[in-house]
């Protein structure tokens, strides 16, 4: 952006109360970005009440406006989440938030069916395929969403033992999984032009998922970069 990075306004980031190891990928660890973030807790926000095929509460909701607020009251200049199924909540939340949010790597979908050819589908990796769904997708205005292929990592993976349970954090193993994921997507739909990552965590193995399906790969990183640079536009030192 051709500014030193501490000079940049900050990006809020909404944490969750779910504690692991977050390495640098996952937009938690704020060596992930090329510019300053802020963290805010939502109090209780617990892992079975975000994982969910239904509507959040009006408390649930609540504790993610508080934090959206704390974080724009110290001067954030728009926010992100610590969880793809908040896509659930991406229309209360911009309604009622005073900065910009951006729930979910999933907003990405619809733009990304506008430049894939009208022949070509799109491939969502989960934290979990069971409660990922339609209803999701429908609040970031994805048209036809029965049309976006859903693949989640198993109930006993690494990942899912690490985020639910606390297990050790194994790289290699979760890389594993997501790449195995992608490559089942794709076995499964020849058709497929691009997959995006729905859960916080992926990030890091994005490459690796990338160089074994040779496809386009999304995830909350590009999403985070995206929304920020429309936030905060710098021109770059090469335009001048």
């Amino acid at each position: 952006m051709g500014v030193p990075r501490d000079d940049l306004p900050p990006l809020g980031f909404i944490a969750v109360d779910v504690h692991f190891h977050r390495p640098p990928g996952d937009p938690y660890n704020e060596k992930t970005w090329p510019f300053p973030l802020i963290r805010q807790m939502a109090d209780g926000s617990k892992l079975d009440q975000i994982v969910t095929n239904g509507s959040y509460s009006k408390e649930f909701l609540d504790r993610f406006i508080d934090a959206g607020q704390k974080l724009a009251d110290q001067g954030c200049i728009g926010i992100i989440t610590s969880c793809g199924f908040l896509a659930m909540a991406q229309q209360e939340l911009a309604a009622r938030l005073p900065v910009p949010i951006a729930t979910s790597a999933l907003i990405q979908i619809p733009a990304i069916r506008a430049f894939l050819p009208p022949q070509k589908s799109i491939g969502v990796i989960t934290f979990d395929e069971l409660r990922l769904g339609q209803l999701h997708l429908s609040k970031l205005g994805v048209s036809n969403p029965q049309d976006i292929h859903i693949k989640g990592v198993s109930h006993d993976s690494s990942l899912r033992c690490i985020i639910r349970d606390g297990a050790p954090y194994s790289h290699q193993h979760i890389e594993e999984e997501l790449v195995q994921c992608a490559f089942d997507l794709v076995k499964a739909h020849l058709d497929l032009g691009a997959i995006v990552l729905e859960c916080t965590q992926m990030p890091p193995f994005a490459e690796a998922v990338q160089e074994r399906i040779k496809l386009p790969v999304y995830d909350v990183y590009t999403m985070g970069l995206w929304f920020y640079s429309g936030l905060v536009r710098k021109s770059p030192t090469q335009w001048k």
